[in-house]
């Protein structure tokens, strides 16, 4: 971000929407206060302010919690994306054709958004839930969205990413992980095998917009035993073909 151009009060107003939607319950004023290292007067002024166009709400015990606003703004801003509307059969048929969880994804700030998923018959709970960020080294749409992106772009990605080791099979060499996305390139999709969440594998595929540009990603996940099984390399042809028709929906 450019400090220049930062609007303080509106940049901790924001920081605190992460906070609370990062809480797994509504959060007290001194909570929020510690969190943050802000004054107690900085914080309730900033969440009274917020409160009152209900972007935050408190409870019968006066904790903070995202307000009904935010809700509203999400389902409008959902409606006007028409990817969304065109991908929508597309990932509900191949879920209900191969029993699996289907996704599609977003990049935004060296992260990755589930935009929309259709669920598996097996009522699997994954790790792609609609509106949650995922770490782009060990995701195959994370991966996916770095092989496709401009060199200076992935470059400075890459500078401010943590490698972080989910799993034993976590990609956290610098080295290691440019050449698994030569490797993506080449064969126009990538694989997650375990490197997130332990037993969980995953495929995308590239959807293109009209400028050639890689601006979503749909994949499958699953607990498929191993990626050279037969049943993982029919949802590899499933997901590259399905991309392919977004893309000349698109």
């Amino acid at each position: 971000m450019q400090e220049g151009k930062i609007i303080q009060s509106v940049a901790k107003a924001m920081c605190l929407l992460d906070l609370l939607a990062a809480s797994e319950r509504p959060m007290t004023l001194a909570e929020i206060s510690a969190q943050t290292g802000w004054p107690k007067s900085t914080v309730h002024g900033l969440l009274s302010t917020m409160r009152e166009f209900s972007a935050v709400s408190q409870d019968e015990d006066g904790r903070y919690l995202l307000g009904i606003r935010l809700f509203e703004y999400g389902c409008t801003l959902s409606n006007s994306w028409t990817i969304i509307e065109i991908a929508k059969p597309y990932i509900q048929h191949i879920s209900y054709e191969t029993g699996e969880t289907v996704f599609l994804s977003i990049l935004d700030r060296g992260e990755v958004i589930t935009l929309d998923r259709a669920d598996n018959r097996t009522g699997l709970n994954t790790t792609a839930e609609v509106g949650c960020r995922l770490p782009i080294h060990c995701t195959s749409q994370g991966k996916l969205f770095l092989a496709y992106m401009p060199e200076a772009e992935r470059r400075s990605i890459l500078s401010q990413a943590k490698l972080e080791p989910y799993t034993p099979l976590t990609i956290t060499s610098p080295e290691a992980l440019n050449r698994e996305l030569l490797l993506i390139r080449s064969q126009g999709y990538a694989i997650e095998n375990g490197e997130y969440k332990t037993g969980l594998r995953s495929v995308s595929a590239p959807i293109f917009d009209h400028a050639g540009a890689v601006p979503y990603a749909i994949g499958i996940i699953g607990m498929f035993r191993q990626i050279e099984s037969e049943q993982f390399s029919r949802a590899t042809r499933v997901v590259v073909e399905t991309a392919q028709k977004i893309s000349k929906a698109l």
